[in-house]
């Protein structure tokens, strides 16, 4: 009998369970008293350590939002269908520009079926993988002019540094947005884009600065950083994209939650499920805040009473306080490194399944334990009120997070303000050199 009635309570509290998950509604706000709501609506890595014990969670749950790919990338998806194939490595070939395995609904739609991405292909993950990495993302590329990083220890109850700077990539190939005269920013380019990280502070970072490049074919990253205290450029291996950057817990692979090789890792499709993220934040943070910003540049270095004009928490940096939540279509797409002493066994990954971006990823350590969470909040071009990314229709970031809840140290990233202004190829071969890393140095 006592089993019988054991049996009955669990199965109880399991339909009581789903039906809090259902009950999650617009216009709800998740606080500690009622967290149980979004059990489920969130992964559990992300449940036990940011909801669970965090007295002052406030999540704004907001109606679930549009956000259409933009039509020139609809246009190369249709011209370039069917195209694009893997060689024995897994790097892609016969790419061009668009979704190079029509998967989203609208791209299988466009292309009339003709060539769908369906999980019973032997390659699914890894193809997949694929039209992560070349999601609409704007068309040039972004523009960071002005990015606020900090970093906290103690479960973020002790920020020790606060550094500030400027960054910007550029897309050299697969332009969509440039259509129908061409697809390349520079002809026969095989640069995939570039980017360029400067850091303006504290004193003893200022002028620490990295120009990488991505290539198309399979080749190794081009990778160069500015050292102050060297007064040199010196070049950076590939193998050290997994290292900790500049003492942080980030390594070079983790933004964008995955901007690693994409042929360099094993893939693994976990299936679609609803879930919580931060698509468009109704927040104003750093550095608009502050009201001194620029689309091209950093017009003055931001105040301590600036920087925390938004609260982020638990550990200093997660936004369980305060922003606006939407019920999204997503995936689960498993990164496994082959790289032999890799710091990550492997890496969960969640996509929107709409716009292909980023939202939220769990790092699990060689012996398989829990190791980071990372994270990262939007904001929707159209309604980010800066001139440059008007028409651009595209999910851009207003900030980055990442928790190592082994050690309790944490980071938190600020830039609301990046926008996707377009910069042409002559400003573009100026500002990826690294004569400019040499002569802005010193």
């Amino acid at each position: 009998m006592a089993r019988k009635l054991s049996h009955l309570a669990a199965l109880i509290l399991c339909v009581v369970a789903g039906t809090a998950r259902a009950e999650v509604q617009v216009g709800d706000t998740i606080t500690a008293a009622n967290k149980e709501k979004v059990r489920g609506l969130v992964p559990d890595e992300f449940y036990t350590y940011a909801i669970e014990d965090f007295p002052d969670l406030s999540m704004k749950i907001v109606a679930t939002q549009d956000y259409p790919v933009h039509p020139k990338y609809v246009e190369a998806t249709v011209q370039f269908a069917c195209q694009a194939t893997l060689d024995e490595k897994g790097t892609l070939k016969n790419y061009s520009a668009g979704q190079p395995f029509p998967y989203s609904e609208w791209a299988k739609q466009a292309t009339h079926h003709r060539c769908d991405l369906t999980p019973d292909d032997p390659q699914f993950a890894l193809k997949l993988a694929w039209d992560v990495n070349y999601r609409w993302q704007g068309g040039s590329g972004f523009n960071l002019p002005h990015w606020g990083f900090a970093n906290l220890r103690n479960k973020g109850r002790e920020q020790w540094r606060l550094s500030q700077g400027e960054y910007r990539r550029t897309y050299f190939s697969a332009r969509a947005d440039l259509l129908p005269e061409t697809t390349e920013l520079e002809k026969g380019t095989n640069v995939e884009w570039a980017e360029y990280f400067d850091v303006k502070s504290p004193f003893d970072l200022r002028g620490t600065m990295f120009l990488l490049y991505r290539y198309r074919d399979g080749k190794d990253d081009d990778t160069w950083a500015y050292i102050p205290a060297l007064r040199r450029v010196r070049r950076i291996a590939a193998t050290q994209k997994s290292d900790s950057l500049l003492g942080t817990e980030f390594t070079l692979e983790d933004f964008y939650c995955f901007s690693g090789y994409v042929w360099d890792h094993s893939w693994e499709f976990k299936g679609e499920s609803t879930l919580l993220s931060v698509p468009d934040s109704a927040r104003t943070c750093f550095p608009k805040a502050s009201g001194a910003i620029s689309a091209r540049q950093m017009v003055r270095l931001g105040t301590d009473e600036e920087w925390r004009a938004c609260r982020f928490d638990p550990y200093g940096v997660m936004p369980m306080v305060g922003e606006s939540w939407q019920k999204r279509a997503s995936f689960e797409l498993d990164d496994i490194p082959k790289q032999e002493g890799h710091p990550y066994s492997r890496k969960k990954i969640w996509y929107d399944k709409e716009t292909m971006s980023p939202g939220l990823a769990v790092a699990y350590d060689r012996a398989g334990k829990v190791y980071k969470l990372i994270g990262g909040v939007g904001r929707w071009s159209e309604s980010s009120g800066i001139p440059e990314n008007k028409g651009r229709q595209v999910l851009l970031g207003t900030s980055v997070m990442i928790v190592n809840v082994q050690s309790g140290n944490s980071n938190l990233g600020q830039f609301d303000g990046m926008n996707a202004m377009e910069f042409d190829i002559t400003e573009s071969r100026k500002y990826y050199d690294t004569t400019k890393l040499k002569t802005t140095g010193r």
